[in-house]
């Protein structure tokens, strides 16, 4: 069972675009990787989305440098809110999806606005690959009354 949690990421994530990585290719990865995909429109707001449909087109490749090294061009995980899932392991594509549009359905059950975008992010932490989705949410603050 896939555990989904509500992320406030404080600062932003920064990384340089690298159009030599491939998203579900570990051995390209060295260190941590971040991509970013569109959800296909069709399917952003389906509770039932469809696997082959779910993820639209690839917007960024990029690998994570050190605060100090980064560029102008810098390409972030933004700062906010997110629901988050990880697996300490290198997830395959279908996989990942899985767990993607399993933090879909829990965002549109709880009533959450979500994002166009959903992030895939790979690194290696104590010795292990470990995959993980961020989905950009908020919270609708408008009253009806």
């Amino acid at each position: 069972m896939i555990k989904i949690f509500r992320l406030d990421l404080c600062s932003p994530l920064l990384f340089v675009r690298d159009e030599r990585i491939k998203p579900f290719v570990y051995k390209d990865v060295a260190e941590e990787a971040l991509f970013c995909f569109k959800v296909s429109p069709d399917q952003a707001g389906r509770i039932d989305p469809e696997v082959e449909r779910f993820l639209g087109e690839l917007l960024f490749g990029a690998r994570r440098v050190s605060d100090t090294a980064i560029e102008v061009m810098a390409l972030e995980l933004p700062a906010g809110a997110y629901l988050f899932a990880q697996e300490r392991e290198a997830l395959s594509q279908e996989d990942w999806l899985f767990m993607a549009m399993e933090v879909q359905k829990e965002g549109l059950w709880e009533r959450l606005k979500l994002g166009d975008n959903v992030y895939l992010r790979c690194l290696f932490e104590d010795n292990s690959t470990v995959t993980q989705v961020f989905r950009p949410y908020w919270i609708d603050t408008v009253s009806t009354i």
